[in-house]
């Protein structure tokens, strides 16, 4: 008798474990023509460069006609001398020591601080080591200290990580053309060139 109440007050020790106080709330749509107008995007400050030579539409003062006028932009050179560089992005790292070891990094190869960039690089590895950004960082400060073998290293790393993230791809694939434009190696710019124009 006394098992079969410890088997019994087992049973509802286990089924009200399972039942828990959330109730799932499925999203629901309103479409009842009272929903609040969509959220407005705030000017983020980011200006977006085209890279194509696609045309662009500017309004001008003329004495007739729409107003509208179609002019192409200007075709870029395929020369290695002319790669874009990539304007570091804002971290994007979910921890905020990752975040804080990133803005360090930064200001620390402003004041030519290479070393102690990466260092601080190299911790924030340790702490994220999947992070696309904390690759592209430390490919950087190698390239700037003429380490181009492990400087394209870490960028490739990069790349393989970034998987899905375009901006992140393109920026990589600029720094390996740049890298490959520092080591004298030509022909691989142009190719990281075109790889970077995919995105």
């Amino acid at each position: 008798m006394y098992r079969m109440r410890l088997g019994f007050l087992a049973g509802v020790a286990l089924l009200a474990g399972c039942s828990g106080p959330y109730v799932y709330q499925p999203p629901v749509e309103d479409r009842s023509g009272n929903a609040p107008p969509p959220a407005v995007e705030r000017d983020t400050g980011v200006t977006v460069t085209p890279i194509y030579d696609e045309p662009v539409i500017s309004r001008q003062r003329t004495d007739g006609g729409s107003g509208l006028s179609v002019q192409p932009l200007p075709v870029p050179d395929d020369s290695p001398a002319s790669i874009p560089t990539p304007q570091a992005a804002a971290p994007v790292s979910g921890n905020p020591a990752v975040v804080a070891l990133l803005d360090s990094a930064r200001q620390q190869q402003s004041a030519g601080s290479l070393g102690a960039a990466q260092s601080s690089l190299e911790r924030a590895q340790r702490i994220a080591p999947r992070d696309p950004q904390v690759y592209y960082q430390l490919a950087e400060i190698q390239r700037q200290m003429q380490k181009y073998d492990e400087a394209e290293q870490l960028a490739r790393r990069g790349v393989a990580l970034a998987g899905g993230q375009p901006e992140s791809l393109r920026r990589l694939w600029l720094l390996i053309a740049n890298i490959r434009k520092d080591a004298g190696d030509l022909s691989g710019a142009r190719e990281a060139l075109e790889q970077a124009r995919r995105y």
